[in-house]
């Protein structure tokens, strides 16, 4: 090759940024038909359930799914989006932990891999959720007709678009009648930080009803009043978010749990759809209030 010649190619590889191996990458990704999915935690059957709603639609179109449980670690779900760009997947669905490594998504944009945020916001890329803020301002309605007024909150994450939008619709509710929590305590979605939450608040402040962002934490709010010798609903109301069958602690509950129903199968399959359409724009679907046993009515207005 001629030097001029050579030197023409040269900044045409600069200029399109190309390089053989990249286009050995997008050839073989072109045939991989897999897609990555990264949950924050597989143990918690909501994210089951997102991944069951997934893969379902995955089959259907002939994908398999490599499925990465990032365990509330930003640094383990970093760690999974380079591998998941090594094994040259078609597309990624991901349900953040707090807010994912720049870098690490434009790089797999860069590739071609396209991404979709289910359950959670990612500035910036199309997403699946529920209205979160408007079911929980619902939910918080719900109890102040009950009549509830002292009312404890434990939401999730800060870092969480979810976990925010379930408070502020909470709060704003509270804010229409004229009222503030009682307490605000923070957990991470666990039976653990729900049940330490509640333990806390029971034990600083005389409150009517504690609600939690999730139910896995509220089954934590219920396993804390039990340990104080609290009946729920007649000496304190509880309530959820998500209404997952979490089957081992149903088993100390004598009343369905006064929650919102996500139909998180449904999500899941509609994230994977609109990650495989290369849809663009964020979709909410639609939650459901259930009014459940573990808040009664305390002479409000009713329903």
């Amino acid at each position: 090759m001629r030097p001029e010649t050579r030197q023409r190619v040269l900044e045409a590889i600069e200029e399109l940024e190309y390089t053989p191996v990249k286009a050995a990458q997008t050839l073989r990704r072109a045939r991989t038909k897999t897609l990555g999915v990264v949950v924050p935690d597989i143990a918690n059957l909501y994210f089951a359930l997102l991944i069951r709603g997934i893969e379902s639609v995955a089959l259907e179109k002939g994908f398999t799914t490599l499925i990465c449980d990032s365990n509330h670690s930003e640094q383990r779900e970093s760690q999974y989006l380079d591998m998941l760009l090594a094994e040259d997947v078609e597309g990624v669905l991901i349900a953040p932990v707090g807010t994912p490594d720049e870098e690490r998504l434009s790089r797999l944009a860069a590739h071609g891999i396209h991404l979709v945020a289910a359950d959670r916001r990612i500035p910036g890329l199309p997403a699946v959720e529920v209205h979160n803020h408007r079911a929980s301002y619902e939910l918080a309605k719900h109890i102040l007709r009950l009549g509830y007024r002292r009312i404890a909150y434990v939401a999730g994450p800060s870092v969480v678009s979810s976990s925010r939008d379930r408070l502020e619709g909470f709060r704003e509710a509270l804010e229409s009648e004229g009222l503030e929590l009682v307490a605000l305590r923070y957990g991470d979605f666990t039976f653990e930080s729900g049940y330490a939450s509640a333990r806390r608040i029971l034990g600083e402040q005389n409150v009517e009803a504690i609600a939690a962002a999730n139910d896995m934490m509220a089954f934590g709010v219920l396993r804390a009043a039990e340990e104080q010798g609290k009946s729920v609903p007649r000496d304190l109301g509880v309530a959820g978010f998500d209404h997952v069958p979490h089957v081992p602690y149903a088993t100390f509950m004598h009343a369905e749990l006064t929650t919102v129903e996500i139909p998180i199968h449904e999500l899941g399959r509609a994230a994977a759809l609109q990650l495989l359409g290369g849809g663009k724009t964020t979709h909410r679907v639609e939650a459901r209030l259930v009014r459940g046993g573990t808040c009664r009515d305390l002479g409000g207005r009713g329903e």
